[in-house]
């Protein structure tokens, strides 16, 4: 059997001249609706170093899917058999893309803790006084990661917005609405108290996935008055 084995080794390596596809071929659908599609070929040196270069569209691979474009992303070759020259090798291909579909998207929500010391004054019948006063709130976070066929992250962001717009600031402590400054009569306190409805974008990326692009945006809501 072992005999059996080497010569059957021997006869793929003499007779091949190009390359051939192995049957190891996978899609893996990705919830940002970007698609992974993985194949692996076995052929010379000459044939797979010339053959599936780093961001190379691919097309006719075998069971590729059958719409949407796929572009390789990483690429690893390995000697298996026979002399170094001439033997044979193994290429594995990873490729990404897809016909983009931005109804699928990964959503990630968080509160970030915020203090501020904020800078007020009570107006008392005789003068002005200056006051100090503690906001702490929760302010949430939405972070959207989809696909895209251009690099335009504008949808992302109004998504991340849109979708931040139902979660609610959560308030620890806000600015009092009356202080005593001095003796025991309550004053109204004037200055900045927390704004529960803004929306800011923090942060914006676009990353290149093969045929697609990767966007996404985080968003986040309740900030302090600017004035």
């Amino acid at each position: 059997m072992l005999n059996k084995d080497k010569t059957m080794s021997a006869t793929i390596i003499s007779n091949i001249s190009g390359f051939d596809y192995e049957p190891d071929i996978t899609t893996d659908n990705g919830r940002d609706g970007i698609s992974s599609f993985q194949f692996s070929v076995v052929g010379t040196f000459k044939a797979l170093s010339s053959s599936f270069a780093l961001d190379e569209e691919i097309k006719s691979v075998p069971d590729q899917p059958t719409t949407g474009s796929f572009r390789v992303v990483r690429r690893n070759m390995s000697h298996i058999a026979g002399a170094v020259s001439n033997g044979l090798y193994r290429l594995e291909v990873s490729t990404e893309g897809g016909s983009g579909n931005n109804n699928l998207y990964v959503l990630e929500t968080s509160y970030q803790y915020q203090r501020e010391i904020l800078s007020g004054f009570v107006r008392t019948p005789t003068q002005d006084l200056a006051v100090n006063y503690i906001c702490e709130w929760l302010s949430p976070t939405a972070t959207i990661t989809t696909n895209s066929q251009t690099q335009d992250v504008t949808d992302v962001q109004n998504r991340a917005k849109q979708f931040l717009s139902t979660l609610v600031v959560q308030i620890i402590r806000d600015k009092p609405k009356t202080i005593a400054p001095i003796g025991t009569v309550q004053y109204p306190v004037l200055g900045p108290s927390i704004d529960k409805n803004t929306m800011n974008i923090t942060g914006s990326s676009v990353e290149k996935a093969g045929g697609l692009y990767r966007v996404r945006a985080s968003a986040t809501k309740g900030q302090m008055q600017l004035s």
